[in-house]
């Protein structure tokens, strides 16, 4: 569950909503627009890029998840051992 609340997953898809929005819009804008802009679709080509970071995004975080606090206790050798005794305490 801690997996969901990782900031890489947020910002893919933050990224892939605004270009998804942005193609829409760049797929009906009007000719206008397109001129404006020097002849380039600006909001379809920012919408494809922002898309293709999100998608970078979310494949990132699918393919090096999060460890769980528990995993990164096992790894660094210690298993809470000792844990919360207070014999320690003040040294």
């Amino acid at each position: 569950m801690e997996n969901l609340f990782d900031l890489r997953r947020i910002i893919a898809g933050v990224f892939l909503a605004w270009g998804v929005l942005l193609v829409i819009l760049g797929l009906t804008g009007s000719h206008a627009e397109t001129t404006k802009a020097a002849g380039i679709n600006i909001n379809l080509w920012a919408g494809v890029g922002m898309f293709v970071v999100g998608a970078l995004f979310l494949a990132w975080s699918l393919a090096r998840p999060l460890f769980s606090s528990a995993e990164v206790r096992r790894a660094a050798g210690s298993d809470d051992e000792g844990a919360g005794r207070g014999d320690d305490a003040g040294r």
